[in-house]
């Protein structure tokens, strides 16, 4: 399965591989329904394939790794009738793209192979689609054509992404690598009929490890993960929110730029994950899994925005105080400020706040740390 960009095996850089299913053929409300299909009691999805290609469309418009940059990016699309994909990807997707069992198996050898070109590649990985679990550590995410006919094993027809993330972890390959599982982890009613459930896509397990392999689960064991109508997966909204530089890190001793490293995402992927469900009137947790060690996944072009909002108390303040917040306590960014709440966003970074008032009230200046994600609205008190 072809890169849609010129695929480059010369030099270390980033490989991808996306992977969203919307449309199934073989379940019940599928074009051709089967009796396995039937089976697992699921319906169509609508937000997979969307998911999956705004993911693509990330690494192919913004992803940024100076030592390593995108070097191919290998994506199948199995949208659903209607659902809406980004127009960056559907233009250059190849005319054979569905996600299907043979697509998918190419696909993954060819990643496989670029990504082992060199040990300071870049491995990302995202799928996205039906879920299930069927052992405690799993993660199964089932493709377009699973419940054909011709297939032995019911779960033929399915990708076992704990399997190729283990079958991915050795020391030959890339030694950076992120894996995404943007799916459900429930297990099906039919697996209480059988002592064992096999036939899903999987890699061989090498002996050794490689240096830093996280794998991010959409939703805990034996739990769902949602979306919006019309829209993408919370899990994606929350992943692509935190890329764009609302959990980034500042320059360090040995990154002179601002980054997204996988600890930020470690700790807040979780947290915007869980907010976003319970503005659903829903639960969603994401596991993590894999070789956890420091990694950059994405360096920012600029300094990130953050969203500041200041007020003061005692409400009578308000009027007679003035504020002035410079940038290292030397750039003006906000100055003689008096219509109180200050909101807007402003550059990352270590600020000076100056306010300004009269008695009985107490004019005093605040060192902040803006820095992402964003904050609470924070009130400062300028009682005497």
């Amino acid at each position: 399965m072809s890169s849609l960009i010129p695929e480059d095996l010369t030099q270390p850089g980033t490989h991808a591989l996306v992977i969203g299913v919307s449309e199934y053929l073989h379940l019940v409300d599928g074009k051709d329904p089967t009796p396995t299909g039937k089976s697992f009691g699921m319906e169509q999805l609508s937000a997979a394939a969307k998911s999956a290609s705004e993911f693509a469309a990330w690494l192919l418009n913004e992803y940024q790794c100076d030592h390593a940059p995108l070097r191919s990016l290998r994506v199948l699309l199995s949208p659903a009738d209607g659902e809406e994909i980004n127009s960056d990807i559907t233009q250059l997707l190849p005319a054979n793209s569905s996600a299907t069992t043979d697509n998918v198996k190419k696909a993954l050898g060819e990643f496989r192979h670029a990504c082992d070109a060199s040990v300071d590649n870049i491995a990302i990985v995202y799928v996205a689609g039906h879920g299930v679990q069927i052992t405690k550590t799993g993660a199964i995410v089932l493709l377009s054509d699973f419940g054909d006919t011709h297939f032995l094993s019911k779960l033929e027809g399915a990708i076992d992404m704990a399997g190729v993330h283990a079958g991915m972890n050795h020391p030959k390959t890339a030694r950076t690598q992120f894996w995404f599982v943007d799916a459900c982890r429930q297990k099906p009613a039919i697996a209480k009929k059988f002592e064992t459930l096999s036939g899903a896509l999987t890699l061989d397990e090498p002996i050794g490890a490689t240096e830093t392999s996280p794998l991010f689960l959409a939703a805990g064991t034996g739990k769902q993960a949602y979306a919006r109508v019309g829209g993408v997966t919370l899990f994606n909204e929350a992943l692509l929110w935190a890329l764009r530089g609302n959990v980034a890190n500042g320059p360090e001793a040995d990154i002179d730029h601002w980054h997204i490293p996988v600890t930020a995402l470690i700790k807040h992927l979780p947290e915007y994950v869980k907010a976003l469900a319970a503005d659903c009137g829903a639960e969603q947790s994401v596991d993590i899994a894999g070789k956890i060690h420091e990694a950059v996944i994405h360096e920012c072009p600029d300094t990130p925005k953050v969203e500041l909002c200041i007020d003061l108390t005692p409400e009578d303040a308000k009027p007679v105080s003035i504020g002035c917040l410079k940038l290292n306590a030397k750039t003006p960014v906000i100055d003689n400020y008096s219509n109180w709440p200050i909101q807007q966003p402003v550059d990352a970074g270590l600020y000076l706040l100056d306010i300004t008032t009269v008695a009985p009230f107490q004019s005093k200046s605040y060192v902040l740390n803006i820095v992402p994600p964003p904050k609470p609205p924070v009130s400062y008190d300028l009682t005497a």
